[in-house]
């Protein structure tokens, strides 16, 4: 859900929802700003770009606005970057955040992470991406905002949601906050939602046991399970689908019937 602004203290900073009118310069200014932090690197070298003089592709900016939030980042009335984010139940996607070069060291992008870690409090798991070279990047998820690195993308590790099959060498980052009273209620929703669609298993669809299965081998199944365990969710909830030997023979009886 696209809330209709967020004011930052810090910097004086806003996130205000892209609109469309605004889309093709977002999308040029995220260029920039890329292609800024490889020429820092590496000069005039083109063999890191997606497509000729541009970091990153217009088609990737545009798929990331598609499925997820952007906002403008915006100072004194005027645009300095911008976020675009994904988020389901209590996990969250930084799929791109930018800041004009013209403005870098201000504590810009800083104020906008704070921005949007408050505009989603049911968030407690976030992560990104971010190429190896950039450095600025690197220092800013890992010293400025509390990331942590969990993995390295590269040919012998690929990233399984590369669905160009591209092998780009990328950092992978992960931030753990602690469990609120939105991010529980997060997880009930999702929860009864998986109930429902335990029950859809046991009646024989195909469909519903992929996605059963999919929840159970997932770090969203274990934080649930580590909600339960530590007595955060409601006694009258039906949690059948936390239920590791009743999860596991459902799907065991149904790939594997008995005759």
């Amino acid at each position: 859900m696209i809330k209709n602004e967020y004011s930052a203290a810090d910097n004086a900073v806003k996130l205000i929802p892209l609109g469309e009118a605004d889309r093709e310069q977002f999308i040029s200014d995220n260029q920039e700003a890329f292609n800024y932090g490889a020429l820092e690197e590496f000069g005039l070298r083109d063999d890191h770009f997606e497509e000729e003089g541009e970091i990153i592709s217009h088609e990737t900016i545009s798929r990331a606005i598609d499925a997820g939030a952007a906002y403008r980042i915006m100072q004194n009335g005027k645009p300095v970057g911008g976020v675009v984010i994904r988020t389901e139940y209590d996990h969250g996607e930084l799929e791109l955040l930018f800041v004009s070069p013209a403005v870098h060291s201000k504590g810009i992008g800083y104020a906008a992470w704070c921005a949007v870690e408050e505009l989603h409090p049911e968030v407690t798991v976030w992560n990104t991406v971010t190429p190896y070279f950039e450095k600025r990047n690197i220092h800013f998820y890992v010293n400025r905002c509390g990331f942590s690195i969990v993995a390295f993308y590269n040919d012998h590790f690929p990233d399984p949601n590369d669905t160009d099959d591209e092998h780009s060498e990328m950092f992978r980052f992960e931030k753990v906050l602690h469990d609120t009273p939105e991010s529980v209620q997060a997880q009930i929703q999702r929860i009864t939602y998986f109930e429902g669609i335990m029950e859809l298993a046991e009646n024989g669809s195909a469909e519903a046991l992929s996605a059963l299965s999919s929840y159970y081998g997932s770090a969203a199944w274990k934080r649930d399970f580590a909600a339960d365990e530590a007595g955060l969710l409601p006694k009258e909830l039906k949690r059948g689908v936390l239920s590791e030997d009743g999860i596991y023979d459902l799907l065991e009886g149904l790939v594997f019937p008995k005759t």
